[in-house]
C-alpha cells in the first residue's frame, strides 16, 4: 500500500502533471488502505504516515507536513509485540518528489484481492511492478496473482531441552519453526533464528589423571659390568579429582647401563670325573667321562675354556655269548601248590643258566628274554601253573579235562638284569594222587626259553 501511494506522488510529480503534491490525508486509522481522504500539500510539504501504538490496538495517522520535519523524524522507536505475537514498531514515513522510502517502515497492510486496481496494468508497464514480489503483494496483489503468496511466521518455541552435559557446565535449547504459517508461493521465509539456548550447570566433571612429563635418569648403579638405570613420573598433571580415572601406564622406566669390566679372568678346566660303566654288558658299548669349565669360572669378559666338556670310548669288544635252553621231562607228577617244577632233561642249554637239578634259570646278563612252559593235564584233572621272575607272576596257564589230555601253554616276555632267576611254579592240584601226565612220545611237559635282544 506503501509502494502505491509512493507511486501516486510520483506519477503526480512527474513531468506534465499538476506541480501540487497530493496526499492521503485520515487520523487515526487502523488500516492504511481504509483511507480515502485525498489533501492537497501546500509548497515546501511531503507526505507522511505514521504509525501509533496504543495497548493493544494499532493506529495510522497520514497527511501533509513540512519538507524539513522529514530529515528530523526518528527512523525506529519502542519495538513492541501484538497480542498474536507479531513484532510492530512505531515508525514515521515520508514521501516526496524525489525522495520516498518505502523500507522506512516494515509493517504494511496488503490490498485485499477482491478486484483489480485500474492503475496496476499502467504500473507494471511503466514499473515493472510485478517483478518486485515483495513490493508488489503490497499494492496489485491480485493483478500479479500473488493472491495466494504467504509470508512465513514463526510457530511457538518448543519446550527447552534437558541440560546437554552431565556435569560442568551445559545449555539448555528450544527450537522454533517457520510454520505458522510456513512461506508458499515465494513468500518470505522467517526472520531470524530458528534455535535458541541459555546456560545450565551441574555438579563439577570429574578430573581424570595426567602422566607428568619423566625426571631425568638416575644414574648407573653399577661401577663396572652392566646394571640398570631408572627413572620416574607421577600421575600430577593434573592429579585425579571426584573419583576421575587414575593414570593407566608405568610409573618407572628401566634401560641397561654398561660400565668397564669388572672380571676379565679366563675359565679352567675341573679334573675329569671317573669313567661310567659300559652301556652293554658284552658286544660293543661305550663309556664317558666328563668336566666343566669351573677352576676358575671365566670372568664376565673373560674367555671359556678351549676344548670338549666330554670324552667317548669304547668298551666290552668281546662277542656275546648265546643264551638259550630248552627242557623237559618232569620229575614229579603230583606235585603241590607253590611247588617248582623240575625239567631234568635238556635239548639245548647254550651258556648254562638252567639248571636241570633245581628247575631254576639264572639270567647271565641284562636283556630282554622270551620263556614258553606246557604242562598236560591227567585225564578229569585241573591245574593252575605260573612262570615265576623271582616271587613275581608274568605268566600263567590254567587247565582242566573232563575227558582225554589238554596241554595248557604260559608264555612270557621279560627283561631281566643279570642275576634274576625264572621258574615254573605249580598253583593248584585237584587230587594228591597223580595230576601231571608222565612224559611220553604223545605228551610233553617242557619249559624253554632265551635271550633274545642283549
Amino acid at each position: 500500500m506503501m509502494l502505491y501511494k509512493g507511486l501516486m506522488l510520483l506519477l503526480a510529480a512527474a513531468p506534465g502533471n499538476v506541480a501540487s503534491l497530493f496526499c492521503y490525508s485520515c487520523s487515526n486509522v487502523e488500516r492504511m488502505d481504509s483511507c480515502k481522504t485525498v489533501k492537497t500539500c501546500e509548497s515546501g510539504e511531503t507526505c507522511f504516515t505514521r504509525l501509533e501504538k496504543k495497548g493493544d490496538s494499532v493506529s495510522f495517522t497520514m497527511g501533509c507536513t513540512q519538507n524539513e520535519n522529514c530529515g528530523n523524524i526518528p527512523v525506529y522507536n519502542n519495538v513492541s509485540k501484538l497480542s498474536n505475537g507479531q513484532l510492530i514498531q512505531e515508525c514515521y514515513e515520508c514521501c516526496g518528489v524525489g525522495r520516498c522510502n518505502n523500507d522506512l517502515c516494515k509493517y504494511k497492510t496488503p490490498p485485499p484481492c477482491s478486484d483489480i486496481q485500474d492503475n496496476c496494468p499502467f504500473w507494471n508497464e511503466a514499473f515493472n511492478i510485478c517483478e518486485e514480489i515483495h513490493r508488489a503483494k503490497l499494492i496489485c496483489r491480485k493483478f500479479c496473482k500473488l493472491c495466494d503468496l504467504v509470508d512465513g511466521n514463526w510457530a511457538d518455541w518448543s519446550s527447552w531441552s534437558s541440560c546437554d552435559v552431565t556435569c560442568g557446565h551445559g545449555k539448555h535449547t528450544r527450537i522454533r519453526t517457520c510454520t505458522n504459517p510456513a512461506p508458499v508461493y515465494q513468500g518470505l521465509d522467517c526472520k531470524g533464528s530458528s534455535s535458541d539456548t541459555k546456560p545450565c550447570t551441574r555438579p563439577l566433571c570429574p578430573v581424570h589423571g595426567g602422566w607428568a612429563g619423566w625426571s631425568s635418569w638416575e644414574s648407573c648403579p653399577v661401577t663396572c659390568d652392566i646394571g640398570i638405570q631408572k627413572r620416574h613420573r607421577t600421575c600430577t598433571n593434573p592429579p585425579p579429582l571426584r573419583h576421575g580415572d587414575h593414570c593407566f601406564g608405568d610409573t618407572s622406566d628401566v634401560k641397561l647401563c654398561k660400565q668397564k669390566p669388572c672380571d676379565a679372568s679366563n675359565g679352567g678346566w675341573s679334573n675329569w670325573v671317573t669313567w661310567s660303566t659300559c652301556s652293554e654288558s658284552c658286544g660293543v658299548g661305550v663309556k664317558t667321562r666328563s668336566r666343566s669349565c669351573t677352576n676358575p669360572v671365566p670372568g664376565t669378559h673373560g674367555e671359556p675354556c678351549v676344548g670338549d666338556p666330554l670324552q667317548v670310548e669304547t668298551c666290552n669288544e668281546e662277542d656275546c655269548q648265546s643264551v638259550a635252553f630248552n627242557a623237559y621231562y618232569v620229575t614229579v607228577c603230583s606235585p603241590v601248590s607253590g611247588q617248582t617244577m623240575i625239567f631234568s632233561k635238556t635239548l639245548l642249554n647254550e651258556g648254562d643258566a638252567y639248571n636241570t637239578s633245581t628247575g631254576i634259570f639264572v639270567a647271565p646278563r641284562n636283556g630282554t628274554y622270551t620263556f614258553d612252559a606246557q604242562m598236560c593235564i591227567v585225564n578229569q584233572r585241573y591245574m593252575q601253573f605260573d612262570i615265576m621272575v623271582g616271587s613275581t607272576v608274568h605268566a600263567s596257564a590254567y587247565g582242566y579235562t573232563q575227558s582225554g589230555t589238554e596241554c595248557p601253554t604260559a608264555h612270557a616276555i621279560v627283561k631281566l638284569n643279570t642275576g634274576d632267576s625264572v621258574t615254573v611254579q605249580w598253583k593248584y592240584w585237584s587230587y594228591s594222587t597223580i595230576s601231571v601226565i608222565p612224559q611220553n612220545v604223545h605228551y610233553r611237559n617242557s619249559f624253554s626259553g632265551k635271550l633274545s635282544n642283549p
